[in-house]
């Protein structure tokens, strides 16, 4: 009821006082970046982030406490290296520099991210955009990729403009209800007015059904996400999907760093400046 239009709460005339107690340890953490100097305009960024945090050891839970992350987020992180071997590997440099940011503690609200964002250590201003790689497709190629956030800038075009040369096509999120936008490290660039692209699975599988796919998703997130489950497994992992989106990924970032072009928020977008 309450996620209807025109809702208002009521009061039900109960009152509950309880308490809590916090414990607050600090601790520090790295970023880690690798710059590969653009070959004409230097000082200008492209940057692809990744976050290679997750969830450590449990050392309160029995049998396996080992939270692996595999998916969540060392496909992100292989994609980033597989993305400094394919720049590093052309014949000639990009016209800009290619960032590549391995960030921490996304898992616990962001925060290498937002840290970089916030003391950035080349100026925002001159930071074409950040595409960011998380949790990538296990489930094997797919027709489509989904843009977390489509219709919110102009980096849509570039989007299209790959997947059309791949032979594939641009979906919308099919669950926008989850708030995925919010919760991944390209939403601490938004914020700071870089156009920021988040790129997800597709749903229409070359063999299986978008059901079956969605399915095998929400299958996946019940019993591994967040838990020691998220292990590597190749029974079962298909990364030829995963491959196809970071060819992509790589397609957009080289487009973008050949250009002179800033890619802005659309108006209407709560990023726009």
């Amino acid at each position: 009821a309450a996620a209807r239009r025109g809702f208002r709460a009521h009061s039900l005339g109960v009152t509950y006082d309880m308490k809590l107690k916090n414990r607050i340890r600090r601790s520090v953490s790295r970023n880690v970046l690798a710059l590969l100097p653009g070959g004409e305009r230097p000082d200008e960024v492209v940057i692809y982030t990744a976050h290679w945090d997750h969830f450590g050891i449990n050392p309160e839970m029995e049998g396996d406490n080992i939270f692996n992350g595999a998916r969540d987020n060392a496909t992100g992180t292989a994609a980033l290296i597989s993305l400094a071997r394919a720049f590093t590997g052309l014949p000639e440099k990009p016209r800009r520099s290619i960032l590549l940011l391995a960030v921490t503690a996304e898992e616990q609200g962001l925060l290498g991210s937002a840290y970089y964002a916030g003391h950035p250590v080349y100026p925002l201003k001159k930071t074409v955009a950040a595409i960011n790689m998380d949790a990538l497709n296990i489930w094997g190629p797919m027709k489509d990729i989904t843009v977390i956030g489509l219709g919110q800038s102009e980096l849509d075009e570039y989007v299209q403009e790959a997947a059309t040369a791949a032979g594939r096509y641009v979906r919308p999120d099919p669950e926008p209800e989850k708030g995925i936008f919010y919760r991944s490290d390209h939403f601490s660039f938004a914020k700071q007015g870089v156009p920021a692209l988040y790129t997800k699975m597709g749903i229409d599988h070359i063999e299986k059904s978008p059901e079956e796919i969605l399915a095998a998703s929400s299958q996946w997130t019940a019993e591994f996400y967040h838990k020691p489950g998220d292990e590597y497994d190749p029974a079962t992992w298909d990364l030829r999907g995963a491959i196809d989106d970071i060819r992509l990924l790589f397609r957009i970032g080289y487009r973008l760093s050949m250009e002179a072009r800033f890619p802005g928020w659309k108006a209407g977008s709560a990023f726009a400046r």
